[in-house]
């Protein structure tokens, strides 16, 4: 598919300010994103941070509202305290134990929210009378001093304490005496952690707030009052309905971890940490252990700790306030919400803008291209006219245009003039070129005729110089033909040579041999002599032997036939005797068969002698023969290997001087075929002279 100027010139464009509308969509979209989530992070710390401050305000303010009751009835209860140590130490003649009495119900009147006043004295404390005093009002069987005194109606009920010093733990691990050991161990005022106690009939949460009465520094007693801490749950409850419309929990807790207040379940009033969560009981702990505010946010939970304690007494309480994530973030999610919906509003109108303005600015820039481009439509038009009409050089463009389109156009037509000029000089050109063509064809129809009897001529001395070199090349190759055969021969008789020699040695060793053979013979003969002429002595020997064997066993026979052994042993020996006569005859006969063959073995030893030294001779003449066929054998070679060598230099030259005249027989080939190139080029220069003609008469100029 082809595109126009204009299209393609719109199409770019259109499509190059859909990319920036595109791209600064995208940028918006991504800016607009990042700056909601930058809105959002600090949305989200700054209500973080408000609601940790709001937390701790009025977790601060839950703490004072909590310890004013117990501040008052502690200041309360102190000034009770003093008011025994003076009685204690009044020197009036007064009955101290009334007194302490009727100070203790003024006390409970001037109080209405009091439940109870009492003192409880260490044994003769108050006045050194107990012994006089057993089962008085507000003494024990003992006299000891510990009054309890209640309202009852429009008066007052004075009963005994008890458990004084009880050791033993209640079910929450407090001690039962615990509101008189505090202050008897540690010498300050306590607040005995909240306990259920049923009054008129009804469990009501109490807390003993008690005071030591000392007398010079050391401890004699206590003054302690308890009061309801039903108002601790309220405060919890009045907190709690604030916090958030009541969406949060709240609780307190005593010293002890004893649970004071509990906005959600009342029903663990009164029982320990370990009914808790694990998490908000360890963070309890650790908040009482510390004694420092603690903000905690997890688990989708503000959770804020405020520990507090009253005046002069170091024992701490823990307020708890919590708060779910959800309900504080409220107005951060619904800001998240809008910048959402913003963000999608923001998303459409920019889409449906950039896509307005993409067709508002592709219609522009196709008006634009269109008027822009009628100036090059103009010369297409003209140089169309030119080409493919009659070819009318006279036409010029009209410019109405000063901008670059307008400087194209008088260059179109100056580069139109100066082709008219050109074609007029053309056309006397092309008669003469077609007669420089039809000369070079001549020219060259002749060097091609004259090139194809050279390269006859050469191939005629290729063909001479090949058989030459061909011949060459046969006699080197039988010269070392030659020269291996005599090589060969000269071998060969070497070897001849050598084994003449060794012939000839092995020939003298075998006369040699022969010569001993023959000694050895005649001393053979002359001990076969010698053991002849000692045969007789034995032969005689033996046959007197046998002849005195013969007489001995006749003598034997003679004296007696009763010696048997004796003429056993004479037989025996006349037999050896017999043996002996026949082995020497043996030994003749075979002594002179040897005798007879040791000299035919002689004779034959001594002919074959003069055969040895005969051919000890013949070898000699021979191994002279053969040095003498050696040295002509080495001058043939000589020679040879000259031969050869000069008909390799003359083979040489001729493959020289054959590859010099094929490289003049491939140029002259190549002479004649640039030759018929040449006359064909002229041809073709004719015939384009003619075409040219033919052009340039079309034009009109």
């Amino acid at each position: 598919m082809h595109f126009s100027i204009q299209q393609r010139f719109s199409l770019w464009a259109g499509l190059g300010l859909l990319s920036v509308v595109l791209m600064a969509a995208f940028v918006g979209l991504w800016q607009f994103d990042k700056i909601k989530q930058t809105l959002a992070s600090q949305s989200y710390d700054v209500t973080r941070s408000q609601v940790e401050d709001y937390l701790r305000l009025l977790a601060s303010d839950t703490s004072v509202e909590l310890s004013m009751p117990l501040e008052s009835a502690m200041k309360a209860i102190r000034a009770t305290a003093s008011a025994m140590e003076a009685v204690v130490n009044t020197e009036k003649n007064v009955d101290k134990r009334d007194l302490a009495i009727r100070m203790l119900e003024q006390t409970l009147a001037n109080h209405p929210d009091f439940l109870a006043t009492y003192v409880a004295f260490e044994p003769d404390a108050i006045d050194g009378a107990d012994a006089l005093a057993k089962q008085a009002r507000g003494s024990d069987d003992a006299g000891r001093f510990m009054p309890y005194v209640t309202k009852e109606n429009d008066g007052f009920l004075v009963a005994l304490l008890e458990g004084l010093e009880n050791t033993n733990l209640d079910h929450n691990g407090i001690r039962v005496g615990e509101y008189y050991l505090c202050s008897k161990e540690s010498g300050e005022s306590c607040v005995i952690d909240p306990y259920l106690y049923p009054v008129e009939d009804k469990m009501v949460l109490l807390s003993s707030l008690v005071a030591p009465i000392k007398q010079e520094g050391e401890f004699i007693g206590i003054a302690g009052v308890d009061i309801s801490v039903s108002f601790l749950q309220s405060v919890i409850r009045d907190v709690d309905a604030g916090l958030y419309n009541g969406q949060g929990r709240t609780l307190l807790v005593s010293p002890r971890g004893i649970i004071s207040g509990h906005s959600q379940h009342s029903d663990l009033i009164g029982q320990n940490l370990s009914v808790l969560e694990s998490s908000i009981s360890q963070n309890l702990k650790e908040a009482s252990s510390s004694g420092e505010t603690r903000i905690i946010h997890s688990e989708g939970r503000f959770i804020v700790l405020k520990p507090f304690h009253l005046p002069g007494n170091q024992q701490r309480w823990v307020a708890y306030l919590e708060v779910p994530e959800e309900i504080v973030m409220k107005d951060v999610a619904q800001q998240r919400q809008f910048l959402e919906a913003a963000q999608k509003r923001f998303i459409s109108t920019t889409t449906i803008l950039g896509l307005f303005l993409s067709v508002l600015g592709v219609t522009t820039i196709w008006l634009v291209a269109r008027k822009s481009i009628r100036p090059l439509t103009e010369m297409t038009e003209l140089v169309a006219s030119i080409a493919e009409g009659e070819g009318d050089l006279t036409q010029r463009l009209n410019i109405s245009y000063r901008d670059e389109t307008g400087k194209l156009s008088g260059l179109l037509n100056d580069f139109i003039k100066n082709l008219q000029s050109l074609v007029q000089q053309l056309l006397p050109v092309a008669g003469d070129v077609s007669a420089l063509s039809a000369d070079g064809r001549k020219i060259s129809v002749e060097t091609s005729i004259q090139m194809l009897d050279l390269e006859s001529l050469i191939e005629d001395m290729v063909l001479a110089m090949s058989e030459m070199a061909a011949s060459a090349e046969q006699i080197a190759n039988n010269a070392e033909r030659t020269s291996q055969l005599v090589q060969n021969a000269n071998d060969a008789a070497t070897v001849g040579t050598e084994v003449v020699q060794k012939k000839t040695e092995s020939i003298n060793r075998v006369s040699e041999a022969v010569s001993q053979s023959e000694t050895a013979l005649q001393e053979l003969e002359v001990y076969s002599h010698g053991i002849v002429q000692i045969l007789p002595v034995i032969d005689e020997l033996a046959r007197e032997t046998n002849n005195l064997a013969q007489k001995v066993a006749d003598e034997a026979r003679v004296n007696g036939k009763s010696d048997t052994g004796f003429t056993s042993a004479a037989e025996q020996i006349r037999l050896l005797a017999s043996q002996t006569q026949q082995a020497t005859a043996d030994i003749h006969n075979k002594l002179a068969q040897l005798r007879q063959s040791s000299q035919q073995a002689s004779s034959a030893i001594k002919l074959g002698g003069q055969h040895v030294s005969e051919t000890v001779g013949l070898a000699k003449e021979a191994e002279a023969v053969l040095t003498g066929i050696n040295q002509a054998i080495e001058e043939v070679t000589d020679m040879t290997l000259q031969i050869a060598s000069a008909t390799e230099q003359q083979h040489a030259v001729c493959e020289e001087v054959n590859h010099n005249l094929s490289e003049v027989s491939r140029l002259v080939h190549k002479t004649s075929k640039g030759a018929q190139q040449l006359r064909g080029v002229g041809n073709e220069l004719d015939q384009a002279a003619s075409r040219l003609q033919t052009k340039l008469s079309l034009f009109k100029v």
